[in-house]
């Protein structure tokens, strides 16, 4: 029996999409009514099985980029219907690249290739799992030590950009970053901030966790588990829902979030586009 044609189709109210697929958080988490430039579905046997949307700017990018969510298989379609409507930046348009199901990445660069373009990221670029709790995580020990820390202030927020440059230089919020509204932290004898994480707001009454780092001095002490644990309780009394992405290669961090009840719904490859090398040409 021969598997259904994919239907890829324009989406006229994108703002609708806040609310797919019925029972799963990230679009409600991840989108704000009116961001959207446009977006498209991808439809098999009557049912929508995939969506792309296209975002005038997110939190580290100034330019539009495409994500797709859903059945991986849509992602060639859906990415093409998107790269018609809006050219990338190679080809004299706005799209700066595009975040798809980390299961398509061979098919899409194949389809990539063919027009030029290439992943700006070397090797396998930005894989990475999106990860959401609802559930209040059961204390530990150490949650006693954890703290709200006053990223405002000039020395606590010099201190908190000293540990995550060691100890995750590829952090996206800093205590300079206006999206990093809060701070949560460990502090040793000596007065210095060993472990932290940040709450990040981009959408109202919908906290993200970043920029969770612990010293390498005092790593395997169960400090990023406290923190981590410590910040989800704090902000469940607030909010319904607290979500963090995460780099996939990072099984420490994996090991902590399961820990603490978060659940992983995506699995991503996040690249911006860049041209071909004239050798591939």
């Amino acid at each position: 029996m021969s598997t259904p044609e994919l239907d890829i189709r324009t989406v006229e109210d994108p703002d609708s999409l806040v609310a797919w697929p019925a029972g799963q958080p990230y679009m409600s988490c991840e989108l704000a009514a009116g961001e959207l430039l446009s977006a498209y579905s991808a439809t098999q046997a009557g049912e929508v099985v995939a969506v792309c949307f296209v975002k005038d700017s997110s939190n580290m990018r100034d330019q539009p980029w495409a994500t797709v969510v859903g059945q991986p298989d849509a992602s060639l379609g859906l990415i093409s219907a998107c790269l018609t409507d809006h050219p990338s930046v190679l080809d004299g348009g706005q799209l700066s690249g595009c975040t798809i199901p980390r299961a398509a990445y061979e098919s899409l660069r194949a389809s990539l290739d063919l027009r030029g373009i290439s992943w700006a990221h070397e090797g396998q670029g930005a894989p990475w799992d999106w990860w959401w709790t609802d559930t209040s995580p059961t204390p530990t020990p150490l949650f006693d030590k954890v703290q709200w820390l006053d990223g405002s202030e000039q020395g606590v927020a010099s201190q908190i950009k000293e540990l995550l440059n060691l100890a995750s230089p590829t952090h996206w919020a800093g205590p300079e970053n206006p999206l990093a509204t809060r701070w949560a932290g460990i502090v040793d004898s000596s007065g210095s901030v060993v472990s932290c994480a940040a709450e990040t707001m981009r959408i109202a009454g919908k906290p993200h966790l970043a920029s969770v780092a612990t010293h390498p001095d005092h790593r395997g002490q169960g400090l990023a588990l406290a923190v981590t644990g410590w910040l989800t309780q704090q902000l469940l009394t607030e909010f319904p829902i607290v979500t963090l992405g995460m780099h996939a290669d990072n099984d420490s961090a994996r090991t902590v979030y399961t820990k603490l009840g978060y659940h992983c719904d995506y699995s991503w490859f996040s690249s911006g586009f860049a041209s071909m090398p004239a050798s591939s040409l």
